[in-house]
């Protein structure tokens, strides 16, 4: 008898002991849960998901910010770079560059570039309610590419296929990097056509 009433009394003192167990473990996951929430709707501001957009123009001041910051005075380095980009599906659009390269002397070497660009999960990004139609994905894009430098009468010509992820940040802000090959067609004197590898960083404002 003794025996049951103190397996009784231990049954009595652990089940609670087990139910405030069971009561922290549910509060805590609550509260991960609510900063997993917190930190997913904060994402979503920065790169603009409810934001529907189909014409955007940006212009890059990632580039004229090394050049400022350099201290060689023949570094080549992006100076000036806007671009004009279309949508004419939500996953698939057409853009328009233009770029100038300059050291602390002259402007070295002028570029434009147009081409198509097809954001390969924008579908999904649409369904699962992570994006609206806007510029914030990932995309594959084929382009032209003419490069022209002034002071040497030389120009060049490629075709480049490349692989980027582009975001916009806030109402005002973009981040656009690629990595892709350029058949270059056409080459500069100093140059042979062939393949070549090419990438870029762009940061900016955008509207």
């Amino acid at each position: 008898m003794k025996k049951l009433s103190l397996l009784i009394i231990l049954a009595l003192i652990t089940i609670p002991l087990c139910a405030q167990d069971t009561s922290i473990e549910s509060s805590t996951e609550q509260m991960d849960s609510v900063k997993f929430s917190r930190l997913v709707k904060s994402y979503r501001g920065i790169v603009m998901a409810e934001r529907e957009e189909t014409t955007l123009v940006k212009l890059d001041l990632f580039g004229p910010l090394l050049y400022l910051m350099s201290g060689i005075d023949t570094a080549k380095l992006n100076l000036i770079g806007i671009s004009f980009e279309r949508k004419f599906k939500p996953e698939w659009s057409w853009i328009v560059a233009f770029s100038g390269q300059a050291n602390k002397i002259e402007f070295t070497e002028l570029r434009y570039r147009g081409g198509i660009r097809y954001y390969f999960d924008m579908k999904q990004r649409i369904l699962r309610g992570r994006s609206a139609n806007n510029f914030s994905a990932n995309y594959l894009s084929a382009r032209t590419n003419y490069k022209h430098r002034p002071n040497e009468a030389d120009s060049q010509l490629s075709i480049d296929i490349l692989l980027g992820v582009q975001r916009r940040l806030w109402k005002y802000g973009y981040l656009d990097v690629d990595i892709g090959i350029e058949n270059i067609i056409s080459s500069f004197e100093d140059n042979t056509p062939g393949i070549d590898f090419t990438t870029s960083i762009q940061l900016g404002i955008a509207f």
